[in-house]
């Protein structure tokens, strides 16, 4: 079960990660930048960070903040589609708040034009809501043989999902 933001959305035996999961609708602005920051990936970890990345599936970058990114949060549980929620969540942006504080920081960023949104679900452990910390999730059902529970905050996740697979008794 590596559903990402579907991790409890199972059916039948299976009730849920033990593991209390935080689910966020949040907001990447895509921007064309100006001359001055064509290419460039910036993130500023201090403070109210943001980051601008390239986005080069459409020629744009991607625009985040710290505090405006994320519009709405829940705890994650059985019956709380998040999709859903997704779906029905009215996508108003604020991405004038986000250019306006970043360009505190980055001053060329005032000029770059905003072209769309996108809105997604985030799935964080709880328990890191505070320290922004993704480790991963691999949790052994209790009471399904052969079933596990993973979620990766970061790309690079996937070498310790697969190191604690390769560590695990499967049996099939």
């Amino acid at each position: 079960n590596c559903t990402y933001s579907g991790l409890n959305q199972f059916k039948g035996d299976f009730l849920g990660t033990q593991t209390e999961l935080k689910q966020e609708i949040t907001e990447m602005a895509l921007m064309q930048t100006p001359p001055a920051l064509a290419g460039l990936g910036i993130t500023v970890m201090d403070g109210p960070f943001f980051s601008m990345m390239p986005f080069p599936a459409r020629g744009l970058h991607t625009l985040s903040h710290v505090r405006y990114t994320p519009h709405r949060h829940w705890n994650d549980a059985q019956g709380i589609d998040p999709y859903q929620k997704l779906k029905n969540y009215e996508r108003t942006t604020r991405v004038d708040r986000m250019v306006r504080d970043a360009g505190r920081y980055l001053p060329a960023i005032l000029n770059a034009k905003y072209v769309e949104s996108l809105f997604e679900v985030k799935t964080i452990l709880a328990k890191n809501e505070g320290d922004d910390g993704r480790p991963i999730l691999f949790e052994k059902h209790p009471e399904l043989p052969g079933c596990y529970s993973v979620l990766g905050g970061k790309i690079d996740n996937i070498y310790d999902a697969l190191e604690k697979l390769n560590s695990e008794e499967l049996h099939g």
